[in-house]
């Protein structure tokens, strides 16, 4: 626990024995991480390069940056110094593991170690168990030793015959073979002493050496369990998005070493006859199909906030193209959309046939090529994202239309206000936070179209015939695993993140007081 409320630092006069060799540790850590950034410059035993190797170098200042700063901190026993030695350590611990686990293959197999603890779960019980033994023998106004002695040794028994139903005992020594044999030792003991430092740090010791507030030890807390979110969120989102913004001002096919050409893959884009068609499609798509999407949602959304019986069928019924696969529920509707045997045309042909017979007119059934026509190609899209969109949409108003005071409408009713009344002048203006929130995220969706037209025009190129479907994504990726333009795929991701952005923050601004983010 870290939540202990300490007095300043001044105010304590005893040093615990490990202060000293944590001062160490700070120090040897921070020359650590310079002797690394040296390595990265001058590319001693790195074989990485290009955008990957100016991403290391950056994260390095700043670790070095951070790893002085925490041997100062640690040294005037302050908050910070705790704080940022602690999160040093913890990363430290992660990185140092993973590339120990890594080079000694450890990651193969976790398939078989799945299985085998699925088979022998039922033994986790035990320690399940003895856990709550233990937290019985916490209850009360005086903690009953012999009681948590009895509920540590089941934990600790649980675990080794859970161990031994696995069969991870020649895990384990082939485990301790290959730390010996792949020479990670030493970034073995590295990785656990900084874990045992992290969790020095961590501990009640800590809080009070370095004057750390309730508050302050929540916040670390908190920090610790959102660490493996915070890993994945800075592994595999922030770090690529960092590292696309810089492959954007290079010019590199992913292969060869990267050119550096500042802003010149900007200004192409200015005068890039495709990347101007694919924002004219977009936008003429968007014009048609966010009005489409929700203002019917919308109707929808009141049709189905009434009493009338079965309207909880209906809610689901419209809400079930917003879970369906999109890759499946495409190439359903790309049968649809088919001029031979698609049932579109089929129903238009028998409409006309009916028409027909019924006043005598030649009307010739029209028969449009729905994909291979480059006039209505992005009509055909428009459809498929309009049939998707409608039932989350609806479903996002009707939330927002049961959250309404009732009360409006009784007042409304006494003032012999009609349904049209009532939802003109009490409904749609308190929708107006959700309506934001609505048109805002099906934009950010309709900007970013491309599952639609990449699956509805294969085996085809993406971009439909005449480039009738290229939209910003489609077009970026064509660039990027086609073209292996990768810099310039980049500096078109950040174009339309840029337009996506900016349209996002005016739709907001727009929203006022009111709006989901005010202002």
């Amino acid at each position: 626990m870290t939540t202990a409320t300490a007095a300043p630092p001044s105010a304590s006069t005893d040093q615990p024995g490990w202060f000293v060799p944590l001062l160490l540790w700070r120090g040897l850590t921070a020359f650590l991480l310079v002797v690394a950034l040296i390595g990265v410059l001058v590319r001693r035993g790195i074989v990485l390069d290009g955008p990957i190797r100016w991403t290391l170098i950056a994260a390095l200042v700043a670790a070095v940056a951070g790893g002085g700063l925490a041997v100062r901190w640690t040294m005037q026993r302050v908050h910070s110094g705790r704080l940022a030695g602690f999160t040093i350590d913890f990363l430290l611990a992660v990185v140092f593991g993973f590339v120990a686990l890594n080079r000694m293959d450890m990651f193969n197999g976790l398939d078989a170690v799945g299985e085998a603890f699925n088979g022998s779960v039922a033994w986790l019980g035990i320690v399940v168990l003895g856990w709550l033994v233990s937290g019985f023998a916490d209850r009360g106004e005086q903690a009953n030793a012999n009681l948590k002695q009895v509920a540590r040794w089941t934990m600790i028994g649980g675990l080794a015959v859970l161990t031994l139903s696995m069969g991870l005992l020649p895990g384990l020594l082939e485990f301790a073979s290959r730390l010996v044999a792949t020479n990670v030792l030493p970034l073995a003991i590295l990785a656990i002493a900084a874990g045992a430092f992290a969790r020095i740090l961590w501990s009640d010791g800590a809080a009070k050496l370095f004057g750390t507030t309730q508050s302050q030890g929540e916040t670390m807390d908190g920090m610790l369990f959102v660490a493996p979110n915070m890993l994945g969120f800075l592994a595999f989102f922030a770090g690529p998005l960092l590292v696309s913004l810089f492959i954007s001002f290079t010019e590199w096919d992913g292969l060869t070493d990267a050119t550096f050409v500042g802003f010149q893959h900007y200004i192409d884009l200015f005068s890039d006859d495709l990347f101007l068609r694919s924002l004219r499609n977009i936008v003429v798509f968007g014009a048609v199909a966010i009005p489409l999407a929700v203002i019917p949602a919308l109707l929808l959304a009141a049709l189905l906030n009434s009493k009338l019986p079965g309207m909880k069928f209906f809610r689901a019924v419209y809400f079930l193209p917003s879970i369906a696969g999109v890759v499946g529920v495409t190439l359903i509707w790309k049968q649809l959309f088919n001029s031979t045997v698609g049932y579109l045309n089929f129903i238009v042909l028998k409409l006309t046939e009916w028409f027909n017979s019924i006043f005598g007119s030649g009307i010739e059934a029209p028969q449009p090529q729905w994909i291979s026509d480059d006039s209505i190609a992005l009509i055909s899209v428009i459809i498929l994202f309009i049939w998707q969109q409608i039932g989350f949409n609806t479903v996002l108003f009707l939330a927002g239309m049961q959250g309404i005071d009732g009360t409006l409408y009784e007042a409304a009713d006494i003032d012999g206000a009609n349904p049209w009344h009532k939802f003109r002048n009490i409904t749609v203006p308190m929708l107006r936070p959700t309506t934001v929130f609505v048109v805002a995220t099906t934009t950010i969706l309709a900007l970013q179209l491309f599952n639609e037209p990449f699956i509805l025009q294969s085996p085809s190129p993406p971009s439909g015939p005449g480039n009738s479907t290229l939209t910003p994504v489609v077009y970026l990726y064509q660039n990027a695993f086609q073209e292996f333009q990768i810099g310039y795929a980049s500096a078109v991701a950040w174009a339309l993140f840029i337009l996506i952005f900016g349209v996002t923050l005016l739709y907001f601004r727009r929203g006022g007081d009111e709006g989901v983010l005010s202002t």
